[in-house]
């Protein structure tokens, strides 16, 4: 008889603890505070990769900026040092010279002079130098100017101009006439004494047998 009230107040608790809601469990709990600690680490966590992260940018970007001015400043130098050399190889292609001596030869259909150098610059000393004359060459003759074929061989010349690889270049040409040769003034013929014929007949010569004249007698001295 017991046992069968003791299981009954069993069956009828368990029942109500079936039956009771379970927000009402919930009710009667503790509220649970936000979790602000979490929050404000996540957002200090964000700012520092944030801030990380425009800090790798900016050192990026400087670095690059850095890198195009030494590419810049390495092409200018570059730039700089070509120019430099190929100034160096024109001016050592483009050099003066003078050449004195005389006309050879002119070909005005050319526009060439042949001056035949007894001095002037080592390039041209010594040589037959061929000076192309252009349209700009100023050319003077006996202190007139005038054009290439008024000059002739012979002539005496100054040349000023340059050597390239391409050849001589007049940029002046001073000529002048040879002095005339003076005729020599004819000899005369010299006069001859004539000589006489040695195979001629000498004169006769006085007689040796003639007497000769009687000398006077001396005066007698007193």
């Amino acid at each position: 008889m017991n046992s069968r009230k003791t299981w009954a107040a069993l069956a009828v608790a368990a029942a109500v603890t079936v039956g009771v809601p379970a927000t009402a469990g919930t009710a009667n709990a503790a509220p649970k505070k936000p979790a602000k600690a979490a929050t404000a680490k996540q957002v200090a966590a964000a700012r520092a990769a944030q801030a990380k992260a425009a800090a790798a940018a900016k050192a990026a970007a400087a670095k690059a900026a850095a890198a195009a001015k030494a590419a810049q400043a390495k092409a200018a130098a570059a730039a700089k040092a070509a120019a430099a050399k190929k100034a160096a190889e024109a001016a050592k292609a483009v050099q003066p010279v003078t050449a004195v001596g005389v006309v050879t030869a002119v070909d005005a259909a050319a526009g060439t002079v042949t001056v035949q150098a007894a001095s002037g610059s080592k390039l041209v000393a010594g040589t037959a130098a061929v000076f192309k004359v252009s349209a700009t060459t100023k050319v003077t003759k006996d202190d007139e100017k005038t054009t290439l074929d008024a000059l002739a061989a012979g002539d005496k010349v100054t040349v000023n101009g340059v050597k390239s690889a391409a050849g001589l270049f007049a940029a002046h040409v001073n000529a002048t006439s040879p002095e005339p040769v003076a005729e020599p003034e004819p000899v005369e013929d010299p006069v001859v004494d004539p000589v006489e014929d040695p195979a001629a007949d000498p004169e006769p010569a006085e007689d040796p047998a003639e007497d000769p004249a009687p000398a006077e007698d001396p005066e007698p001295a007193v």
